[in-house]
């Protein structure tokens, strides 16, 4: 069951579909709706309580989460700073029922990354190996493969993406002197 969504705060809306800020009234209705491959990435990670899971996300990162108006929601995502990078780490779950709004999903996904090019000049994201659809979906939205890593038996791919609209210098010793 949708929490009350008539109150949330709309950042972005595009037609019925707009992204709100995750809040902790959200976590019931995301570990309801959440797709089994999610629930077995979260397991990966090491999180068996899903809800402590999502509390812990609510925490330690900038989180959205997108819906229809009036019906439960579709995605979450959004940035994880983990203390020892400088570059944001993008994630996303999904709602077990995302391939009724395919369309729109892949749509929001595009505005999401558009918001983040805002303030972002570069994210990281992470995707099991498995999980082709969403490798696909990543280099759509304009990330590239760097590499492969594995983890107790399981292959993740790493990719990176720079803000085309950005120019990005983050190598300080190479920045060019001003004078």
């Amino acid at each position: 069951m949708a929490s009350n969504n008539s109150t949330e705060v709309k950042i972005i809306q595009r037609g019925q579909y707009y992204l709100t800020p995750f809040t902790l009234d959200h976590i019931d209705e995301v570990v309801e709706g959440l797709t089994q491959e999610n629930k077995r990435e979260l397991v990966l990670l090491g999180h068996n309580d899903f809800h402590q899971a999502m509390r812990e996300m609510y925490e330690t990162s900038e989180c959205y989460l997108a819906r229809k108006e009036g019906e439960s929601f579709l995605a979450i995502g959004g940035l994880w700073y983990n203390e020892d990078q400088e570059i944001p780490q993008m994630f996303a779950m999904f709602s077990n029922k995302v391939k009724e709004h395919t369309v729109a999903a892949v749509r929001g996904s595009r505005f999401l990354i558009d918001f983040f090019d805002k303030t972002q000049h570069m994210l990281t994201m992470t995707l099991l190996s498995d999980y082709e659809f969403m490798i696909d979906w990543a280099i759509w939205l304009g990330f590239e493969p760097v590499g492969v890593i594995e983890d107790n038996n399981n292959k993740y791919v790493e990719f990176v993406r720079c803000n085309p609209n950005g120019k990005s210098v983050y190598d300080g010793p190479l920045r060019p002197v001003i004078h």
